[in-house]
């Protein structure tokens, strides 16, 4: 006798393992990409301040952002500027690129995430830097652990 949609001699469907696995490749891959560009926002040489009120960011402010990494040198008494993977050895050079930014995010927004060891007058320095770039939202990251 002819059965239809049956799989076996009891009626009862077979389960499909390939279609499982596919989207379960596809949702991997889909989760990989969304956290790989997130992640190279973040130097892990720098040690943020902790702050016991530090509050999780807004993920959806989190696509307007621009990440300014500023770590210290202390051999050197200098800081070093990290802006989307390129260092900028002179900071000046860093207000083009981010007026570019802005002209192409209204809403952008700088996170400063500053080594725990920095001296204030470098953070006043990217602050400077912040504003002649016309960026008025200025947020500084640290942990709460």
């Amino acid at each position: 006798m002819a059965g239809g949609g049956g799989g076996g001699e009891s009626g009862e469907p077979d389960f499909q393992i390939a279609p499982m696995i596919d989207v379960l490749l596809v949702l991997l891959i889909f989760f990989m990409s969304i956290t790989s560009a997130e992640v190279l926002k973040v130097d892990k040489n720098i040690k943020l301040p902790i702050s016991a009120n530090a509050k999780k960011r807004d993920p959806e402010m989190s696509k307007h952002e621009v990440a300014i990494n500023v770590r210290w040198l202390p051999a050197e008494k200098r800081a070093v500027l990290l802006v989307d993977d390129r260092e900028y050895p002179n900071i000046e050079e860093l207000v083009p690129h981010l007026k570019a930014k802005k002209a192409a995010d209204e809403k952008l927004r700088a996170i400063v995430r500053g080594d725990a060891l920095l001296p204030a007058i470098e953070v006043q320095r990217v602050m400077n830097l912040v504003g002649e770039a016309g960026i008025a939202d200025i947020s500084f990251a640290s942990s709460n652990k």
